[in-house]
């Protein structure tokens, strides 16, 4: 028998280091279309879909989506050319949130997520998330905040709106799934890689002492 059928042909130690990268590729784009979507209600990152609440005080908040919604406290806000400046710290309120349509009360759950800050491009607007809120049902539903000593002053500023820390999730969370598989796919494939270049190695080697 000659010598090249006896020896396992070079090109195993080309498929070998090619297999780390194919399923490193592979697994990325697997994985990229099927991660679901986080309960996110934002369209588009940014505070232009808030609706602003002059609290002590209510007002009607529409939700077209079932999703996350979040009430963001705006330390430093103007509605109709008012000016609102209070200290970053959110104020202690009883705030509600009431279904128009059924009169179910939707709970409000605090959220104590640092860094959660907006800034506009308009210095005069900025916020930090207050509640975070899961909505089922779309519709229109009231929202309502009191101070718990039944004052009326000071006021401040409360935004409804989608939960722009989910927003960002849903943005990023596809790409980093798809990285984290991709990678772990490509370590566990350099080890698939190692044992068959070791294989041909000790084949070719076996077949050169004979």
């Amino acid at each position: 028998m000659s010598e090249s059928k006896q020896k396992p042909s070079r090109w195993y130690y080309v498929l070998a280091l090619l297999i780390p990268f194919i399923a490193c590729v592979g697994t990325a784009l697997l994985v990229y279309p099927n991660v679901p979507e986080l309960p996110g209600a934002l369209e588009a990152v940014g505070v232009k879909n808030l609706t602003q609440v002059v609290v002590p005080g209510s007002a009607d908040v529409s939700f077209p989506q079932k999703g996350a919604y979040a009430v963001y406290y705006e330390y430093r806000s103007v509605i109709d050319g008012v000016s609102y400046a209070r200290d970053e710290s959110p104020p202690i309120m009883r705030c509600q949130l009431m279904s128009k349509a059924t009169g179910e009360a939707i709970k409000l759950e605090p959220t104590n997520v640092k860094g959660n800050v907006y800034v506009t491009h308009n210095p005069n607007r900025a916020g930090v998330m207050y509640k975070q809120i899961v909505i089922d049902q779309p519709g229109t539903y009231t929202f309502s905040c009191q101070y718990t000593d039944g004052a009326t002053i000071p006021k401040s500023v409360m935004a409804v709106g989608p939960n722009i820390v989910w927003g960002f999730f849903n943005i990023a969370a596809k790409p980093i799934a798809a990285f984290l598989c991709g990678t772990i796919a490509f370590v566990l494939s350099c080890g698939i890689s190692i044992l068959i270049i070791g294989f041909v190695a000790l084949k070719r080697y076996q077949a050169k002492s004979n």
